[in-house]
């Protein structure tokens, strides 16, 4: 008798364990939607790479749209992988754009290394290269 009053009471403990963890870790749903918004952070990451290569491309200016051509071709995901949407991009300045997605959580980054807003948008800057990075501009030779 007491044999099987310990035995139910191991089980009914082990399963409020499983519970309580559960719901201190969020469950398998909850590890889905971390590993999504990981992807996310690597596509955007990736994004901001092709914004530097097509601004060098384009004389060290920012597009007016993302796009892949034969020059910056790292076949970079210009949509979310798991809802179709775009990615968003938008100019904010002469050096300096947005780039956002749809992330399922909220960022949890320690105060003051937010990478990201609650909008799901991180906000980068270009850096130039060559001579127009200190604000000149090299006159062109002609040869003759």
């Amino acid at each position: 008798m007491i044999k099987g009053r310990v035995a139910i009471a191991i089980a009914l403990l082990a399963a409020f364990a499983i519970i309580v963890g559960l719901v201190l870790t969020g469950g398998p749903a909850q590890a889905r939607k971390e590993r999504r918004d990981r992807q996310r952070e690597s596509d955007i990451a990736h994004l901001s790479r092709l914004v530097g290569c097509l601004a060098r491309e384009n004389g060290n200016r920012l597009p007016e749209e993302l796009q892949i051509t034969p020059q910056c071709d790292w076949q970079v995901q210009l949509a979310d992988p798991f809802t179709g949407k775009p990615y968003r991009y938008e100019v904010t300045g002469p050096r300096s754009y947005r780039l956002c997605a749809d992330f399922e959580l909220l960022p949890h980054h320690p105060s003051g290394l937010a990478v990201r807003d609650e909008q799901g948008c991180t906000s980068r800057f270009f850096i130039p290269t060559g001579a127009e990075r200190h604000g000149t501009r090299l006159a062109p030779t002609s040869r003759g």
